[in-house]
């Protein structure tokens, strides 16, 4: 008995210009992991493979697969696969991109057994697998080119692969071939735009890079931030000096909601300085899964994924959006210190990815507003109240910048904020702090001006004053947001101080009283008309999202769901009437014309070779006289010419009986 087949049989690809096209699909994709994964061994290797591959597989394309090349291409798939195991766990061969060069080494080896026109085309949906995955990476516009390129390679090989199944030339006006080619470029730009570019999810030590296997000795080690110097043995913000930060990138985040990347937190501010309080660190594997860092606020909007990229050599601090929901980062341990942060044991060196999910947490005004003020038990010590450092003048500015907003705790944080932003002045040009001058004095009574630290400083101790907990966070604001390509370009000036503010009932909330910065730098959806990043965002998002998300897209935000609506309806209308359209056919056609053309069509794919337009049937059968079904054909094709020129069509007994002799 022989077992039914679950595909039908794919022709042999006769076509060498369909099978260029094909190699030139998986050139593109190793030249995408080249230029963004800079990884250059294995797509060179793997070209080479390849072309070599395509050569013995078109010369042996009529020959039937022989037990020893089966058993040869399949010794080099699961070579390949060890290959990969090797480089995800062990990073033996860099731990780069593992998966794309594992598909590299798959579209190579399998380039040897290409002898049907499916195998072609899986050959190039992998190749386009392989450029998906160097997007992960690309970050700018020439990856639109590189997109735009393949689909050339796709419309080159279907062009190629049907007019030699016509067994015409493959030659095409210069006219047509330019429109089609810049109709492929338009599609790729447009893919480029609209389909959501992969970002690495947090799933273990195969996502995108490897652990280094670093493992922390002792305490977290000092980092060396912008605005965060080492004085002794700990961390510290100094008012008085202020080094020049300049416009090299640092890092690049790919992200569809951008943020503010926190770092370091501060507590304790004396003499001009700010301190960490609190010491020590828990320790937590590399790849730290959310039942790890227990629930998330009880009110928010969602999830969203950052990508991080490091440009130059970072020290060990996790700079992301916060709160965490889960994180990888490759290397063996990471720690987070008692304010969230995590830590790594060593530096982060260029070159290296990270990434994260995060939550995005619900600060609207009619949220925070409904916060009671906080309350503290006689006798406690919290160093996020303490302000003894704030002189009584500063503590009776704070109240002054308040009166009449005082109903809530949120409206004395907005108010005060206000206030600062609306009578002072951001600068980077002011002289350092004469020893012995409150810096906090100097910069609300004196320059009236400053820098980050200075307002975040004087609005933290002012908020303390007033029996508002806050702290001093550092890290980096949201860089130059890119909405088509979904990324952050973060730069050294960057980086930045803000405060964060203990609301009861919402925990630690960021507050930015810095002129030009949002008040409360909530993450959130940003305003754009590309429909990428928010396609990535909704699967990971509440239902109390979905207002957020049209509010901040604003109208054209309504433009991706009537588009999709549409083209539902239009697609079940054209099923729809294509059905009706066929069913009165085939009522109106005699009895058996539809089966036996059926049948004729059946009997054509099985040939390996359609009949051309101008062919007749007759001609047809001529040249197809050592097809495999050569009786069944000839008899369809005199019953075809009967009832096609004579209107003799013979009953659907005849043409199951005709089909039931196939092999």
């Amino acid at each position: 008995m022989k077992l039914p087949r679950l595909l039908p049989a794919s022709p042999v690809e006769e076509s060498l210009s369909g099978r260029v096209f094909v190699y030139l699909g998986f050139g593109i994709g190793c030249l995408g992991v080249a230029i963004y994964g800079q990884d250059y061994v294995v797509p060179a290797v793997g070209l080479a493979i390849a072309a070599l591959g395509h050569i013995v597989s078109y010369r042996g394309r009529r020959q039937k697969r022989s037990i020893s090349g089966q058993a040869l291409v399949a010794s080099m798939v699961f070579a390949s696969m060890a290959y990969f195991l090797a480089d995800s766990v062990g990073a033996i061969f860099g731990g780069v991109m593992p998966q794309a060069n594992f598909a590299i080494l798959l579209v190579a080896v399998t380039s040897f057994d290409l002898k049907t026109r499916r195998n072609c085309y899986s050959s190039l949906w992998i190749s386009l697998a392989i450029l998906y995955l160097a997007a992960v990476y690309a970050w700018d516009y020439l990856f639109a080119v590189l997109a735009g390129v393949w689909f050339v390679c796709l419309a080159g090989f279907w062009a190629a692969s049907h007019l030699r199944r016509l067994g015409a030339a493959f030659r095409l006006p210069a006219g047509a071939a330019a429109v089609a080619l810049l109709a492929a470029t338009g599609i790729g730009v447009l893919a480029f735009f609209f389909i959501p570019q992969p970002q690495a999810f947090p799933s273990g030590p195969l996502v995108v890079s490897l652990p280094t296997f670093s493992q922390f000795k002792g305490e977290i080690e000092n980092p060396a931030l912008p605005l965060v110097q080492i004085q002794g043995s700990t961390n510290t913000v100094d008012l008085r000096y202020r080094g020049r930060l300049g416009d090299a990138p640092v890092m690049y985040v790919r992200t569809g909601a951008p943020a503010y990347w926190r770092g370091l937190v501060f507590d304790t501010y004396s003499d001009g300085v700010w301190t960490s309080s609190r010491r020590g660190g828990t320790p937590f594997p590399p790849y730290v899964p959310a039942r790890l860092l227990g629930p998330g606020p009880d009110h928010n909007l969602g999830t969203f994924v950052q990508t991080f990229r490091l440009l130059r050599t970072l020290p060990g601090v996790v700079n992301a959006a916060y709160p965490i929901e889960s994180l990888y980062v490759p290397v063996g341990q990471l720690a987070r210190d008692p304010y969230g942060t995590f830590h790594t044991p060593g530096v982060l060196r260029a070159g290296q990815t990270y990434s994260v999910v995060s939550y995005i947490p619900d600060l609207s005004a009619a949220r925070l507003e409904q916060d009671p003020m906080p309350q503290f038990e006689s006798g406690d010590v919290a160093w996020d109240l303490e302000y003894t450092a704030l002189s009584t003048d500063a503590r009776l500015l704070a109240q002054h910048a308040v009166e009449g907003h005082t109903a809530t705790e949120y409206d004395i944080v907005t108010a005060l904020t206000s206030w600062l932003q609306d009578n002072y002045r951001y600068s980077l040009e002011i002289g350092h702090v004469r020893p012995g001058v409150d810096a906090v004095d100097q910069f609300l009574f004196v320059d009236k001006k400053g820098y980050c630290e200075q307002f975040a400083t004087a609005a933290a101790l002012m908020l303390r004053s007033l029996g508002i907990p806050a702290r001093l966070a550092t890290g980096y604001s949201t860089g130059t947001y890119d909405p088509v390509l979904n990324q952050s370009v973060v730069r050294e000036r960057d980086a930045h101080a803000w405060v964060e503010v203990f609301f009861p009932n919402d925990g630690w909330v960021p507050l930015d009283p810095s002129p030009g910065y949002a008040g409360l730098p909530a993450t959130k959806f940003p305003d754009r008309w590309a429909a990428s990043g928010i396609a990535r965002l909704i699967p990971h998002l509440t239902i109390g999202a979905a207002p957020a998300i049209l509010a901040s897209a604003g109208f054209l935000g309504v433009i991706p769901p009537a588009i999709a609506i549409a083209l539902v309806v239009v697609l079940a209308y054209a099923w729809l009437r294509r059905r009706l359209v066929r069913r009165r056919l085939r009522a109106a056609d005699p009895p058996g014309s539809s089966d036996l053309l059926d049948l004729y069509d059946r009997l054509q794919k099985r040939s390996g070779r359609r009949r051309a337009p101008p062919e007749t049937p007759l001609e047809y059968w001529g040249l197809m006289q050592d097809a495999p079904d050569e009786a069944v054909l000839e008899e369809v094709t005199q019953a075809v010419n009967e009832g096609a020129y004579a209107g003799r069509w013979p009953e659907r007994a005849r043409v199951r009986e005709l089909a039931e002799r196939l092999s």
